[in-house]
C-alpha cells in the first residue's frame, strides 16, 4: 500500500511539473531548440529578441506574430526570421540582404509567380511590392505578398502569406509592422558602428 501511494505521489508530481512547464512563459520558441547548430551561428539571445552579429535582430513577438524559426544566410537569400500566428492564418519571412539587391529580388519573385501562372492581384500597393492569390483549390486559398526595399545599410524583404479568409488589409498592417522593424534594425546597426 505504501508502494502504491509513493507511485501515485510521484506520478502526481510529474504531471504537476509538466503542467507548470507547459504554462511557463518561455521566450525562445521550442522548435529553435531542434534546429541544426549551423543555423544558430552568429545569433545570440537578447531580451525578447535574437540578435545576429551582422546587426540583424528578430523580436520574439511582433503584434500577434511569434518568431517560429531562423532563416540561415544562404548566399544571396539573406539572413532572417520566420513569424506566424498560432493558427497559421498569417506567415511572414523577414530577411536582410546585401545592399542593392532589392530590385533583382522582387523581379525574380514576380517572374517566378507569373511563370507558375498565378495572376498578380490588382491592389493599391507600393511599386516595390507584389501580391498573388495561390492554392485556390477547394476554396482553401492564400494571398502571398512580397515586398523588397532598400535602407541605408542593407536591403530587406518581407514575404507574407495570409489566409483567404482574412481581409486583404492584413497585408497593409504587416507592411507597417515590418517597415518599423527595418527602421529599428537600421538604427541599431548605426549605433553599433559608432
Amino acid at each position: 500500500m505504501l508502494t502504491n501511494a509513493s507511485k501515485v505521489l510521484f506520478s502526481s508530481c510529474l504531471l504537476l511539473s509538466g503542467s507548470l512547464f507547459a504554462h511557463a512563459n518561455i521566450t525562445i520558441p521550442e522548435n529553435l531548440l531542434y534546429q541544426p547548430h549551423t543555423l544558430h551561428n552568429g545569433w545570440r539571445k537578447d531580451v525578447d529578441a535574437l540578435t545576429h552579429v551582422t546587426g540583424m535582430f528578430c523580436p520574439d513577438y511582433i503584434s500577434n506574430l511569434s518568431r517560429s524559426a531562423l532563416v540561415p544566410d544562404l548566399k544571396e537569400l539573406g539572413i532572417g526570421c520566420i513569424y506566424e500566428t498560432g493558427n497559421g492564418n498569417i506567415k511572414v519571412i523577414f530577411r536582410r540582404h546585401w545592399k542593392n539587391t532589392a530590385t533583382a529580388l522582387i523581379n525574380n519573385f514576380k517572374t517566378g509567380y507569373r511563370e507558375s501562372h498565378f495572376k498578380p492581384l490588382d491592389l493599391k500597393i507600393p511599386q516595390n511590392e507584389v501580391a498573388f492569390r495561390t492554392e485556390t483549390t477547394m476554396r482553401m486559398g492564400r494571398v502571398e505578398s512580397f515586398a523588397a526595399y532598400t535602407a541605408p545599410g542593407a536591403d530587406y524583404t518581407v514575404w507574407t502569406s495570409i489566409s483567404d479568409d482574412l481581409p486583404i488589409g492584413e497585408l497593409e498592417k504587416i507592411r507597417v509592422l515590418f517597415k518599423k522593424l527595418t527602421l529599428r534594425v537600421e538604427q541599431e546597426q548605426r549605433r553599433t558602428l559608432r
